[in-house]
C-alpha cells in the first residue's frame, strides 16, 4: 500500500506532466485534418499524374480525402503523382504453383504552387496488399482488383494524412 507521501508525489509528477503536455505545442492529427485552414488548403489541390485504372483509384481517393464535399474551390496548388506497382510471388508450393502475390504500389508526389511552380513538399508512400491465387483465373482476377482498391484507398489517405501535416506545421508559408 502507498503511504500518503507516495500519493502526494505521484500526484505532483502527473500534474508536472500535464502542465507540461498542455504548454508544449502538440496537436493531435486528427485535429489538424478537421482544422479549417488545412481543410482549406487540402480543398484546393489539384491532382495530376494520374492517368491509368489504377491512377485513377487513386485520384477517387485523394479527392474523398481533400474535399469530400466536393466544394467548387479555386486551385492553389498542383498535387503530381507518379505511381508504381510491382506484384512479387509470395507462396509458392512444392510443384513451382504461386498460391499468393503480394501487390507493391509506390505513390511518389510533388506539391506545386499552381501561381509559380515553385515545389513546395515532395515524398513518397509505400504499400503492400495480399491476395490469393485460386484455380478460377475471375476469382484471381477478383482478388487482385480488390487488393488495387485497398491499395488505392491507403495511399490516398496517406498522402492526406502527409499533406495534412504539411499544412499543419506554422512554418508552412502558404
Amino acid at each position: 500500500m502507498w503511504s500518503c507521501r507516495e500519493l502526494a508525489i505521484r500526484r505532483a509528477v502527473l500534474l508536472g506532466a500535464c502542465l507540461a503536455l498542455a504548454a508544449c505545442t502538440f496537436r493531435p492529427l486528427l485535429h489538424a485534418k478537421g482544422d479549417e485552414s488545412v481543410r482549406g488548403e487540402l480543398e484546393a489541390i489539384s491532382i495530376t499524374g494520374l492517368d491509368d485504372r489504377l491512377g485513377q483509384l487513386v485520384r477517387n481517393a485523394l479527392l474523398d480525402e481533400f474535399n469530400p464535399t466536393g466544394a467548387e474551390v479555386p486551385s492553389r496548388y498542383i498535387l503530381d503523382v507518379e505511381l508504381d506497382r510491382s506484384a512479387t510471388a509470395l507462396g509458392i508450393q512444392l510443384d513451382d504453383v504461386i498460391t499468393r502475390f503480394n501487390l507493391t504500389l509506390t505513390a511518389n508526389f510533388q506539391l506545386l504552387d499552381s501561381a509559380n511552380g515553385a515545389l513546395l513538399y515532395q515524398s513518397s508512400v509505400q504499400r503492400v496488399a495480399s491476395y490469393n491465387v485460386s484455380l478460377a483465373p475471375y476469382a484471381t482476377l477478383a482478388a487482385e482488383v480488390d487488393a488495387e482498391r485497398r491499395l488505392a484507398r491507403e495511399v490516398g489517405s496517406n498522402i492526406s494524412t502527409l499533406l495534412a501535416v504539411h499544412f499543419a506545421r506554422p512554418s508552412t508559408t502558404t
